[in-house]
């Protein structure tokens, strides 16, 4: 399918099913996906509330963000999850925060949690994230609108196919799905097709001027270096660089959930 039809077919998605919904936003990462997503509703819809969760550290990650949101003058809202909880594949530790989306329903996001580079600067898995300040939240929205396509790869949890364009809920926000059958060259051409903004510190080109993400994570907001070495299962003592001493392993006091695909569940 050509990329006219496909943005036409989001455009006239977007205007006849979110204008059913009350209270509709958006929610983005500001990656490739959400920004054409983002850019996409603003066509059919105009500007509608941005849901942009981030991090506290590492700001220089956010500069792209920070300049779209100036530059397309979003209305941008953040809130702290209602809990966190950790998964173990292997040797990959992952922590999620549960964020409210209404009906005592929760949006399962990862951190992105990956090892640290040797000298690279380094946050506490324990601290810093899984024992983050929590809450609950008012969530106002009766939809959401995401980036989530059928041909993602899940670093932690491997493919995600999405079975259908709404994820119809009744207590809570439903999301909805307008580029669930676009390719990632279909996301790349509309972005060079209609001069989107692209995040070079994240994404550049080979060659051939295939666009893909950087090996370097450093200035990408889907990644954090993290120790969490005293979080592992089946894991002893260990050196602790925020107390600069050896310490106890704590697996046994963190709260644990299956490596399920959290994230699309809502």
């Amino acid at each position: 399918m050509s990329l006219e039809k496909l943005e036409s077919d989001a455009i006239t998605f977007l205007q006849e099913t979110v204008g059913k919904f009350k209270n509709p936003a958006i929610m983005c990462s500001f990656g490739k996906d959400s920004v054409v997503v983002l850019d996409l509703a603003r066509k059919a819809l105009g500007n509608l509330p941005v849901i942009f969760h981030r991090e506290p550290f590492f700001p220089a990650k956010y500069k792209y963000a920070n300049d779209l949101i100036i530059k397309w003058n979003l209305t941008v809202y953040d809130y702290v999850p209602h809990k966190t909880a950790i998964q173990q594949k292997g040797d990959d530790v992952e922590i999620v925060g549960y964020y409210d989306v209404g009906g005592e329903r929760y949006a399962g996001l990862p951190t992105g949690i990956c090892a640290p580079e040797e000298g690279e600067e380094t946050i506490c898995g324990l601290y810093d994230v899984y024992l983050k300040p929590k809450g609950r939240f008012a969530y106002p929205w009766d939809c959401c609108i995401h980036g989530h396509k059928s041909c993602d790869v899940d670093p932690f949890h491997g493919p995600v196919e999405l079975l259908s364009d709404v994820g119809l809920n009744i207590t809570c926000s439903t999301p909805i799905f307008p580029i669930r059958n676009w390719s990632h060259a279909n996301v790349w051409e509309y972005i060079e097709k209609h001069n989107i903004p692209i995040h070079h510190d994240r994404y550049e080109q080979d060659l051939n001027g295939e666009w893909y993400e950087k090996a370097d994570k450093r200035l990408n907001p889907d990644y954090f270096p993290a120790c969490v070495a005293c979080m592992k299962r089946d894991g002893g003592k260990v050196f602790c660089p925020r107390l600069n001493c050896e310490t106890s392993n704590v697996a046994d006091q963190l709260t644990w959930v299956e490596p399920t695909k959290t994230i699309y569940v809502k």
